[in-house]
C-alpha cells in the first residue's frame, strides 16, 4: 500500500527533476520585457515572494513549465525585516535594488527604463487607523510611479496587487 509519505516523496522528487536550474550571475534570457517590482517587503511567504519568485523562475501551467515574458531588472523594497529575501534574490538573479521608486523605474538612469511595474503593498510594519486597517503605502507607491511617468512623458502597464488604498478618496 502506498503511504502519503511515499506518494509525496515520489511526487516531489519527480517535480524537482523537471524544475529549471538557476545559477548566480545567470545571463538574462533575451527578448523579454523589463519589469520593476515595488514592494513593502520581500520575505518568505510574502506576496512579493510568491509573485516575484514566479517572475524570476517561472511556474507550472498546463503540465509544462512556464517562463514569463518579463524579466525583473530592478526592485524597490520599503522594509527589510528579519528573513528578508530581496538581497538574496537580487544577487542570484542579477537585478538591482534601488533606494527609491524613481531610481528603480529608471534602473538608475535618468529616464523610464522598464516596460512594466508590479506594485505589492501587503506586508510590513505600518501604522493602523482607528478602524484597525493597516495603512499600507500602496497609493503612495502608485503616485510615485505615476510621477515618473509624467516627468518622463511615457507610461507602461502597472499591476497593483490588492486594492489601491485604505482611504476611499484616494482609491477613487
Amino acid at each position: 500500500m502506498i503511504t502519503r509519505r511515499s506518494f509525496l516523496g515520489a511526487t516531489l522528487a519527480g517535480l524537482a527533476c523537471g524544475l529549471p536550474k538557476t545559477r548566480a550571475g545567470a545571463q538574462p534570457r533575451t527578448g523579454r520585457k523589463k519589469m520593476a517590482i515595488v514592494t513593502t517587503e520581500w520575505r518568505y511567504l510574502s506576496h512579493a515572494q510568491h509573485m516575484g519568485d514566479r517572475f524570476l523562475v517561472g511556474y507550472p501551467a498546463n503540465g509544462k513549465w512556464h517562463e514569463p515574458g518579463l524579466q525583473v531588472v530592478s526592485l524597490y523594497v520599503d522594509q527589510t525585516p528579519a528573513g528578508d529575501l530581496s538581497r538574496e534574490r537580487a544577487s542570484e538573479f542579477g537585478f538591482t535594488i534601488y533606494p527609491n521608486i524613481t531610481q528603480a523605474l529608471r534602473s538608475g538612469g535618468d529616464r523610464l527604463a522598464v516596460d512594466a511595474v508590479l506594485i505589492i503593498g501587503e506586508h510590513g510594519k505600518y501604522p493602523r487607523n482607528d478602524l484597525g486597517q493597516t495603512l499600507y503605502p500602496r497609493y503612495e507607491f502608485f503616485k510615485q510611479v505615476v510621477d515618473v511617468f509624467k516627468k518622463d512623458g511615457r507610461s507602461v502597464p502597472v499591476f497593483n496587487d490588492k486594492h489601491l488604498s485604505w482611504n476611499w478618496d484616494w482609491a477613487k
